[in-house]
């Protein structure tokens, strides 16, 4: 018997084949420890050698006239001309200061309640102040005299006390000696906030920030992922790959841990009435009281409404609207539907029967009456069905039309799609205003998904009975996509897709054989194409009839229903209400001018992004309309946000390509609806970044159908031994990867814009500041 063992040499080598096959990663993690260590840490190595850290006491601290002690460590701001905090320095340098809260909190300020202002998050300036000081004179020190103080003007920063590499700020005011330091705080009239103590020439701490080194790690696994080499271009899509599958599941997994977050913050969300003195009310609670309504057997919301509307002669005058505002009355209710003496919501009413109505009515065996869903957990549960079937919806588009597709290819249109839909503008600000759109959208994507995987066994796509119809699956999506008549009406549009899912079935005569049967000769499939020229038609005109009433019927039932509760609301079917609500114009006169449409379109395509000189270096555009036209600025034009929808001006010269794979009337089809719906939203609806998830993916759906066709277009042509055409081919492929690469990165980066609606530094002031204090040193 002999025993082997292997040789130093042989160790040797084994372990250096294996180092070699993950140098990338290997130097992706060098890179990563090293930008830890350095600039992640720069405050800590630009503080050495400063003096020794001080704590200034009270004796050295002096409040201006805007600024009162309002509780223990607690104050409050009544002048914001005059809202700061002296400190009096020994004529010395200052790199840093640290702002210390102490114990200070709502509970402990002397004014408390719901219309108390309590800042965790103040905007302070440094300012320093260099020269001669009496010291204890404040006012001598400004009064102009030879010994007066002279100021430098610093830079606002915010202080979050959940985030504490926020709580050291950087003096960028004077880099001289420093005989005073002045803190203005940054905050509207009556705010309160917590203050205990400034140190002078604080040093930060060296600390490894674990969230940090795992954001990297997640950029550097995502760029060594989908590099124009990674091995993902070379395997093939294959939905039985439980490795596949399970990458698939994992992808959602963070998005499944944000709705619990959801969850958990809507457990402890009172009620959304907002009102503000001598002016509109607003209630964000408008679907969970239109449950109430349906469960209760009306249409219409239980609010009261005041006298003087129900007897205004025309109760929609926005003037009439204004005078009874001033007169102090609180029940006039923002964007509700006013209509003969009741508040009704203009809001699809799909969402409140599929959520709201069940919650309540399961709740009720405990709650009495029953607890109403937050908006923002609908809103939230909408848009991780959106994400589930339009991640589905890519997997079965590129399995019909693309079988060789590599998971690369995949994974670029996944990103693709996620973020050019524009859902995340949802996610950011998950209030009722959003469920309407986020319930659209998913029911579009579950209405794609079932029609695409109608057919069952086989493969063939020659309409010659290589496979079966399932009606279950033509019956499903035409029920999901008559849901978003009652969700969002201009998606109802989308229906149209069913002509170029199932051109080929119509042209064999498997589905709407009438029509198929008026289509010329040389556009049949099927039985139809073996016909001698001059034959009489094949007899049975509605053989089809099964699988016709499986795609109708549906759509007939969900269409009869809304269109009873309009009848039921405002007596008409066709009457949803939008004309009668109360916003800024009457719009049952109010007609759009159509001249402000190429403005509107204009900044919805290609309105750049701003620059800024400060974190995120990107804000909101300037975007004047005229004439008045309902409008809120944008974060950017499509073509900057969602730079890969640029593939669509590549379908002309590649429409033989996707005629191959039988992708060019879908393609086509989602061009057309996107420049409707863009046309149609520009006109009627104006401009707002959330209404752009109206169009955004349809103007996507094609660019990832180019993905394959790109990809597979620079593979053939590597494959030649000319060196310009594979340097072009090369050139080709690296640019889809950037400019998906380049979507991605956009959409992180106009998350943290502050300029926008519902900006991240409101919603989740922590993520925020945590992220800002990675690039301010």
């Amino acid at each position: 018997m002999t025993c082997r063992t292997s040789s130093p040499a042989g160790t040797h080598a084994s372990v250096v084949r294996r180092l070699a096959r993950h140098r990338i990663g290997l130097l992706a993690a060098a890179i990563i420890i090293l930008i830890e260590i350095t600039l992640g840490n720069m405050p800590f190595w630009t503080s050495l050698g400063t003096p020794t850290p001080t704590a200034v006491n009270n004796a050295h601290v002096t409040l201006g006239d805007g600024l009162v002690e309002s509780g223990d460590g607690v104050l409050r701001v009544v002048d914001p001309t005059a809202a700061y905090i002296d400190v009096t320095v020994n004529d010395q340098p200052v790199r840093y200061i640290r702002y210390d809260f102490g114990g200070g909190s709502p509970r402990k300020a002397d004014i408390r309640g719901k219309e108390a202002k309590f800042s965790w998050n103040p905007r302070i300036r440094l300012d320093a102040g260099s020269g001669a000081d009496t010291g204890s004179n404040a006012d001598a020190a400004d009064a102009g005299t030879s010994n007066a103080v002279d100021w430098h003007t610093g830079r606002v920063v915010g202080v979050s006390h959940g985030v504490k590499a926020t709580h050291v700020i950087r003096n960028r005011a004077y880099d001289g000696d420093v005989v005073r330091l002045r803190l203005w705080i940054q905050e509207s009239y009556d705010t309160q906030f917590a203050f205990h103590r400034i140190v002078v020439n604080a040093h930060p701490t060296f600390r490894i920030s674990p969230v940090r080194v795992l954001v990297m790690a997640a950029v550097a696994a995502i760029l060594i992922a989908l590099r124009p080499r990674s091995r993902l271009y070379s395997m093939t899509l294959d939905t039985r790959d439980r490795r596949q599958r399970l990458s698939l599941v994992t992808a959602v997994v963070p998005f499944l841990i944000a709705f619990g977050f959801t969850i958990w913050s809507g457990i402890n969300q009172g009620p959304q009435v907002f009102h503000r003195p001598f002016a509109y009310t607003y209630d964000m609670d408008q679907y969970a009281r239109l449950g109430d309504a349906l469960l209760h057997g009306r249409p219409w919301l239980d609010l009261p409404v005041p006298q003087a509307i129900m007897n205004a002669a025309d109760p929609y005058d926005v003037a009439f609207h204004e005078r009874l505002l001033a007169t102090g009355t609180n029940e006039v209710y923002w964007d509700h539907a006013y209509f003969n003496g009741h508040w009704y919501s203009y809001f699809g009413v799909v969402p409140a029967l599929l959520l709201f109505v069940p919650f309540q009515a399961i709740t009720s065996l405990w709650v009495d009456g029953g607890a109403w869903l937050p908006a923002s957990v609908a809103t939230v549960a909408f848009l991780i069905g959106f994400l589930v079937f339009g991640l589905l919806l890519v997997v079965r588009l590129f399995t019909r039309f693309f079988p060789t597709v590599s998971v690369g290819s995949t994974v670029l249109a996944m990103i693709t799609f996620a973020c050019g839909s524009n859902a995340w503008v949802l996610w950011m600000r998950p209030s009722f205003y959003e469920i309407p759109t986020a319930s659209a959208l998913m029911f579009t994507m579950m209405g794609l998904w079932f029609w695409l995987g109608a057919r069952r066994g086989g493969g063939a796509d020659d309409g010659n009975g290589g496979y079966r119809l399932s009606r279950a699956h033509i019956a499903a999506g035409s029920l999901c996509m008559a849901l978003t008549l009652g969700c969002r009406m201009t998606f109802i549009f989308c229906a149209l897709f069913f002509l170029p899912v199932f051109a080929d079935e119509i042209r064999s005569g498997l589905v709407l054989r009438p029509i198929g049967m008026l289509l010329p000769r040389r556009w049949r499939m099927g039985v139809w194409k073996t016909q001698a020229r001059g034959h009489r038609l094949p007899p049975h005109v509605f053989a089809s009839w099964r699988n016709d009433l499986a795609a109708l019927l549906p759509a007939v039932a969900v269409f009869a229903g809304l269109l009873w509760y309009n009848l039921w609301r405002f007596g008409s079917l066709l009457d949803f209400g939008n004309d009668y609500q109360f916003t800024v114009v009457d719009l049952t006169r109010y007609r759009e001018p159509l001249v402000v449409l190429p403005q509107i379109v204009g900044y919805y395509l290609f309105q750049p992004p701003r620059l800024t000189g400060t974190f995120p270096w990107l804000t909101v555009p300037y975007t004047p309309v005229t004439p008045w036209q309902y409008h809120e600025r944008i974060i950017g034009g499509l073509f900057w946000m969602i730079p890969v929808c640029l593939l669509v001006f590549l379908m002309p010269p590649m429409r033989h390509a996707l005629r191959r794979h039988r992708a060019w009337g879908l393609a086509c089809t989602s061009v057309m609806l996107g420049v409707f719906e863009l046309l149609f939203v520009s006109y009627k609806g104006g401009m707002d970044w959330r209404y752009a998830c109206d169009f955004s993916w349809l103007f996507t759906l094609p660019g990832i159908l180019m993905i394959p066709i790109m990809m597979e277009w620079a593979r053939t042509r590597m494959m030649l031994t000319s060196v310009g055409i594979t340097r072009t081919a090369r050139t080709a492929r690296a640019a889809v990867i950037v400019l998906v690469l380049w979507t991605l990165f956009m959409t992180v980066a106009s998350s943290f814009m502050t300029g926008r609606a519902s900006p991240l530094i409101s919603s989740n002031p922590v993520v925020f500041y945590t992220v800002q204090s990675w690039f301010v040193w």
